[in-house]
């Protein structure tokens, strides 16, 4: 039973140099595509295995055959059905978040039973609605006309919000039944406040990466303080709010400080980098304390973080502004052209004359202004 549980990383590992390495199809985007279906069949493979109770050989190559054929179906598909951004982020959103519904979903059915004598119920509501959903997130890219943005604002949303429901359920109730339904329940509703919250502010892809960089900043505080009640021992079931308070806190603190910054994906990138060479910064800091208590180990790592977020953010909230006003300048009537080639076509014409159409031409001006009412 050991060996099927290793074939997950001999499939990644596989499909990442097959793609790198593959002339079929350059473009990175189709790239990610390939690597996620492929990750996503493997584990599609395991869950069979398990259901089935399958051991020996045939466990082995199951999750290669199903990891095998996720590759295959988009690229069979690809030249009538192209791959884009939104339908790549929706779909992949649909696969990893199917599995999380649909395991909240058996254990509403079957409490906590679902993970004992009906595991193979709760792992096959896990495949069907991870494949239903990135099925669904696959045509929702394709056929609406969302931006970027928007995509990125239902994904984040997609996460933050059943996460929060648990949270908060798992510290109200340990009844399984109950937990499960606040992960359905904000999980539905996660979209709809998505949706309203991106027609009051049009965020772009790369302020949401910036959004979600402050919500795991603040996340992982939550986690840490968590984390270090629980060592000193003085831990409560309501201590399992703080993860919940740190990602809601970010996800707002991030909104307004997103608003009206409209960053790239590529400066949502470098902030990105940036946050996460300040965490790793801040942790050897922390390791020079030798403390023998925890807090150090996160509360340093948020610091800095946060401190080359904020430098990095608010760098290029000016250099955006700086820019807009730039180009709202340059939006006048007046348009001003040099032209240098008239010197040595003036030249010419002064000695020898210059005939077009017939007709001779007189010197050419090296400036040439308009202006449109």
């Amino acid at each position: 039973m050991k060996r099927k549980y290793k074939i997950p990383f001999f499939v990644i590992m596989t499909l990442v140099f097959m793609i790198q390495n593959s002339n079929a199809q350059d473009e990175i985007l189709f790239r990610r595509h390939l690597v996620i279906s492929g990750i996503n069949g493997s584990f599609y493979g395991l869950a069979i295995d398990a259901m089935a109770e399958i051991d020996e050989g045939a466990a082995a190559g199951i999750p290669i055959i199903s990891a095998g054929a996720s590759v295959l179906v988009p690229l069979l598909t690809n030249s009538t059905h192209p791959i884009s951004p939104n339908s790549m982020v929706l779909s992949n959103h649909g696969k990893l978040i199917g599995w999380v519904h649909g395991f909240a979903l058996a254990t509403l059915i079957g409490g906590e039973k679902a993970w004992d004598d009906g595991y193979k119920l709760t792992l096959g509501l896990g495949v069907v609605t991870s494949i239903g959903l990135g099925i669904l997130g696959n045509s929702l890219g394709k056929n609406s006309s969302w931006t970027e943005g928007q995509v990125a604002t239902y994904r984040h949303y997609g996460w933050t919000m059943p996460f929060t429901g648990v949270s908060i359920m798992a510290a109200i109730s340990d009844e399984p039944r109950l937990i499960a339904a606040s992960d359905l329940i904000f999980g539905a509703g996660s979209y709809f406040l998505a949706d309203k919250v991106y027609k009051n502010y049009q965020y772009t892809r790369g302020d949401v990466r910036a959004i979600q960089l402050l919500t795991i900043l603040n996340g992982g505080l939550g986690f840490g303080i968590l984390a270090d009640k629980a060592d000193r021992g003085n831990e409560s079931r309501s201590d399992l709010l703080f993860p919940a308070i740190g990602v809601l806190s970010g996800t707002l603190i991030g909104q307004v400080w997103l608003k009206n910054v409209n960053l790239t994906t590529k400066q949502g990138l470098q902030a990105a980098y940036a946050t996460t060479g300040g965490a790793i910064l801040g942790f050897g800091f922390a390791l020079f304390t030798g403390s023998d208590n925890i807090t150090p180990y996160y509360v340093i790592p948020y610091i800095t973080g946060l401190g080359a977020y904020a430098i990095v953010v608010e760098s290029m909230r000016k250099k955006n502004k700086t820019q807009g006003f730039i180009h709202e300048q340059q939006k006048t009537n007046w348009e001003i052209a040099f032209m240098p080639q008239n010197m040595f076509l003036n030249s010419k014409i002064s000695n020898n004359g210059y005939l077009l159409n017939g007709r001779i031409t007189g010197m050419q001006p090296l400036f040439a202004a308009s202006l449109r009412f």
